[in-house]
Order: structure tokens, then C-alpha cells, then sequence
């Protein structure tokens, strides 16, 4: 048979309804798309809880060693690949508001790098437009004070800027900067805490921050900890996603693909073993129900693929197409098998089973 010959057989096939493409497009959407769209959720709730977890500051570790850290290595670290925020802390001298007189404010004195990481694990931030350098409130300390970013506060000590208001929730982190005042200091001179953040979490790498000491400090005098410890010491991802409960959902989609494809062509066993007494060729019979079957199953994986591109994107605090395309490999996998399931039954059905398939229709 002629190339053309074959399409358009094809094509009379699928438009007659004799390779009830209709009903295999539902089944593949149905069962496919499930399988898929439920491995996608998994791991879009892995990617949210992550962020939940670094969010909450589970992520950063904090080394302690009074007047010990030297804050020039302490913000060194952030310049390597191993480490994405690294900052030092110390206690600073209190600082009385003139609104509150009788209340003094503990004021945290920070690095640069400290404040990179308010972004992450002190959400919402609110950030003044202005340049000039001013402090730090927490949120509950602003609503007492009536402050707000680009306002100032007047203090005993004079007027200061607000340049910024953070959030710290009680939820299980360390209190230190839950209601307090941060003015951000150059990084020379000695701190009391070295705060790093790494991300993806890697337990491997929490004694990096050890290259902050400065040398002179005994070891009993040290002391490591999370800055939130109540989601677990340890977020890793790649775990996580190795060990999620729709790992195997790839190998179902395989599965359940080569059963719609073998099922779709054996349903017309009869047709083939026809072609073949008929003297037609194996090879066009066999181009004829791959096209058939790739036309009605690539539909059936662009309408998933629609779907999957919702579900992907959906609560996911990190919307990349990362997750999608996983989706799409699961895709991939059934359409793949569903190809093959055509292969073997068209491979194994011969023109010596005709008078049998005629008997049992």
C-alpha cells in the first residue's frame, strides 16, 4: 500500500468511528490524567510545605559563642555556593522611645546579611522607599508605636528613621527578634550570634558556620541550634520527593497506557487478520494503527497536558514549569506504552486466526 493510502484509511477509520478513538480519548483523560494529576499535587504540596518550612526560619541555623564571631567571616560565608544568607547579631544598647518613657526597647544590632534573610522568614515585609538608613520594628512593636516604613520615631537619643517593618510570628522560633528594634551595623568587630541559612536544607553543611569563630573561644562556650525547631531539624526535597506515595506513578501510567493500546487494536484483531489475507502488508497495516492510535492518544495528552498545567500552578508558593514537566513525563510514559501495546498485538495477530476470530465474533 501507498503512503497515502494508508493515512486516509486511517483517517476513514477515525472519522467513521471504527477506532472508537471517542471512548479512548475519555478513558486515557480519565485514567491517565488522574494518575498524573495526583502526582503533581503530591509534589506541589512538598514544595509548599518546604516553603512553609523555610518560611517559619527552619532553615537557618544559629551559632552562639558570646563576643566570639567575627563578623566579617560570619558574612564571608554567604559569598559561597554552600550557603544562601549568612549574617551576625549581637545585642545592642537599649533604646527608650520618647512616647514610652518607661519602657525600654531591646535593640538587636545585624549585619547586612541578617536583613536578606527578613525577606524569607519574617513575611510580610514592608520596606521604606527612602535611602536614608534608619531601623528596623517588629510588627508588634510598629502597631504600639504607631510607626510605619519611611516615619520617624523620636527617641531620648533623638530622632531615628523607620525603614522597615518585619513580622515575627510565634511560631516556634527563637524570641530574639520577636519584639525589638534592629539597626543594621558594618560587619566589622564581634558579634554573639552567626545566623546561616541553607537552602535546600543539607545537614551536611550546618558546621560551615563554625569558620565564624574567631579562635580565641572554648568549645564549651558554643553553642548550635535552630532558629525554629518545631517542623523538624531537616526539609530535604530530594528525599521527600524520592519517597512521596506517587512515586510509582509513572510505572502506572505505563501500565494502564499499553492496556489502552492493546485493548484498542485487539477490539479489531479481525481487521488485521482480513488486511493480511487480503495480501496486505504487515508494515502498512502496522503504520495504519499507529497513526490511529497516536492521533486519538496525542489528543487525549494535550487535553491532560492543559490540565496538568492548572494543577501544577496551583497553591504553589514556587509556580515554575518544573513540576509540570514531570507531569508530562508521566504523560510521556503512558503514551509510550500505549504505542508499544499497538506493536505487540499487531506483531502477534496472523492470517491463520482469521476463521477463528470470525467464529468468536
Amino acid at each position: 500500500m501507498r503512503a497515502s493510502s494508508v493515512g486516509s484509511e486511517s483517517l476513514r477509520n477515525l472519522l467513521s468511528g471504527t477506532t472508537r478513538a471517542v471512548i479512548f480519548v475519555l478513558v486515557f483523560c480519565v485514567s491517565i490524567g488522574v494518575v498524573a494529576s495526583v502526582d503533581v499535587r503530591m509534589m506541589v504540596s512538598i514544595v509548599r510545605d518546604a516553603a512553609q518550612f523555610r518560611a517559619a526560619g527552619a532553615s537557618v541555623q544559629v551559632l552562639k559563642a558570646q563576643e566570639s564571631i567575627d563578623g566579617r567571616r560570619c558574612e564571608a560565608l554567604a559569598h559561597t555556593d554552600a550557603l544562601l544568607h549568612a549574617g551576625a547579631i549581637r545585642r545592642g544598647d537599649s533604646l527608650q522611645i520618647a512616647s514610652l518613657p518607661t519602657s525600654w526597647i531591646t535593640v538587636i544590632e545585624v549585619t547586612p546579611g541578617v536583613l536578606g534573610m527578613l525577606s524569607t522568614i519574617a513575611q510580610p515585609v514592608k520596606v521604606s522607599t527612602n535611602d536614608v538608613l534608619g531601623v528596623w520594628l517588629s510588627a508588634d512593636l510598629a502597631e504600639v508605636l504607631g510607626a510605619a516604613p519611611g516615619r520617624v520615631i523620636q527617641t531620648t537619643s533623638g530622632p531615628v528613621m523607620v525603614s522597615g517593618v518585619y513580622t515575627w510570628p510565634n511560631d516556634g522560633r527563637s524570641r530574639d527578634l520577636g519584639y525589638s528594634v534592629i539597626a543594621s551595623v558594618p560587619s566589622s568587630g564581634l558579634f554573639e550570634q552567626c545566623w546561616t541559612e541553607i537552602w535546600p536544607s543539607d545537614q551536611t553543611l550546618n558546621g560551615l558556620s563554625y569558620m565564624a569563630l574567631n579562635g580565641s573561644v572554648q568549645h564549651s562556650q558554643i553553642e548550635t541550634k535552630q532558629l525554629n525547631s518545631s517542623l523538624g531539624v531537616s526539609d530535604d526535597l530530594e528525599v521527600l520527593y524520592g519517597n512521596r506515595l506517587t512515586a510509582y506513578a509513572p510505572w502506572v501510567s505505563t501500565a494502564i497506557g499499553f492496556g489502552l493500546g492493546y485493548v484498542s487494536v485487539r477490539l479489531r484483531r479481525l481487521e488485521i487478520a482480513s488486511a493480511l489475507h487480503a495480501r496486505v502488508g504487515r508494515v502498512a497495516i502496522m503504520w495504519q494503527y499507529l497513526i490511529e492510535t497516536l492521533i486519538w492518544a496525542s489528543g487525549a495528552c494535550l487535553i491532560i497536558a492543559a490540565g496538568l498545567l492548572w494543577v501544577s500552578f496551583v497553591d504553589n508558593p514556587y509556580p515554575d514549569w518544573m513540576i509540570w514537566r514531570a507531569g508530562l513525563r508521566i504523560l510521556g510514559a503512558g503514551l509510550s506504552a500505549c504505542i508499544l501495546g499497538v506493536v505487540v498485538v499487531v506483531s502477534t495477530t496472523f492470517e491463520k486466526h482469521l476463521f477463528r476470530f470470525s467464529k468468536d465474533r
